[in-house]
């Protein structure tokens, strides 16, 4: 069942600005009197009220991560993140190490050491 946020206010009987402890009450509170044990005829009606709750649910929780994410890397990331990165660009990559070794020199042993 598909429900938008606002049909999901309008069928528990709640504002839009309601707080997930309001949404639950009033789950509870009509899901206890719509329960298909108490009336067998609003099973349809018991339904609904569970899909919206389930759904208000779920935008409770979204809502509540984007509150949490972090806006903006603090000024120290960023300047940890920059310094990392020119370290990297200056170190270079191994497959950038070009080594020209004479034939002659490895025929007769001779040993290379690079410092890193």
């Amino acid at each position: 069942m598909n429900l938008t946020i606002k049909q999901c206010f309008q069928l528990l009987g709640l504002p839009e600005d309601s707080s997930p402890q309001e949404a639950k009450d009033a789950y509870q509170r009509l899901a206890f009197a719509y329960h298909p044990d108490r009336n067998p005829l609003s099973r349809d009606m018991f339904r609904q009220m569970t899909a919206a709750y389930q759904t208000l649910t779920t935008f409770f929780n979204q809502q509540e991560n984007l509150n949490q994410m972090p806006l903006k890397m603090s000024i120290e990331d960023d300047r940890a993140l920059a310094e990392s990165r020119e370290r990297r660009n200056r170190r270079g990559r191994p497959t950038d190490r070009r080594f020209e070794i004479v034939f002659e020199s490895t025929y007769l042993g001779t040993s290379i050491k690079e410092l890193i």
